[in-house]
């Protein structure tokens, strides 16, 4: 089995390829809007030095959202584009997900892990899970876009330590917090960045279960409706 993954909701642009049980090779690129210039690149190395071609790809996986809607939209199209063209099944991780399953290592049984990621001003977007038996990830609180503020009435009760990751959680850290009772734990992005090696690892249990996207109709998970912000007048 071999799954191509992409990683680009946020600053990070990431890529990597799981082969035969285990990701082989991972590239990140942790820079803001060079998405569109160095994906490909990025995948072509990527290929170029692991082994396989692309026409070996049984499936490309992409972090779906939420997220950044031009990261989201540069990532969804190329993983798209790789499908076609490798005639591989298209397979949709939620970005969130992803980012949680890094704590399951770090956290016990009964922890709770929330992934935020920073949708500017006050708001974040936000997933919450359980650590389940043998670092299983059971969702606790349905993705959604709130405000900080909103964050406690969203994740009502937790259990055990309350792990907090994602570029959102440094500003969410005290109200959530206060809401655990004080123990939680925040995971930096330096510690905890996005990767693609996890979108890849998500990815491999929805391959087995056929949960699979048609590649026509496969649509980031934006959340938001996009509001563009126009350029400054030069005068």
């Amino acid at each position: 089995m071999n799954i191509l993954a992409l990683e680009t909701a946020t600053d990070t642009c990431s890529a990597a390829l799981w082969h035969e049980g285990r990701v082989v090779a991972e590239a990140h690129l942790h820079r803001p809007r060079i998405h569109a210039q160095r994906l490909t690149p990025l995948v072509q190395d990527l290929l170029a030095h692991s082994g396989p071609e692309a026409d070996a790809l049984d499936a490309v996986a992409v972090s779906e959202g939420p997220g950044s809607y031009t990261g989201l939209r540069i990532g969804v199209s190329t993983a798209k584009g790789w499908a076609l063209s490798a005639d591989a099944a298209l397979v949709g991780v939620p970005t969130l997900e992803a980012w949680a399953a890094q704590v399951a290592p770090w956290a016990a049984a009964g922890d709770s892990v929330c992934a935020l990621i920073d949708a500017r001003r006050d708001e974040v977007y936000a997933a919450a899970y359980r650590i389940g038996e043998n670092g299983a990830l059971d969702e606790h609180a349905d993705v959604t876009a709130l405000t900080v503020d909103a964050l406690p009435n969203w994740l009502g009760a937790v259990g055990g330590t309350l792990w907090l990751v994602g570029d959102g959680a440094p500003k969410s850290r005290e109200t959530l917090a206060a809401h655990a009772g004080g123990d939680s734990r925040l995971l930096p992005t330096n510690v905890v960045p996005p990767s693609a090696a996890w979108i890849a690892r998500r990815a491999r249990s929805r391959v087995d279960a056929g949960a699979v996207a048609d590649v026509a109709t496969f649509e980031p998970l934006y959340l938001k409706e996009f509001h563009g912000t126009p350029s400054p007048s030069p005068l």
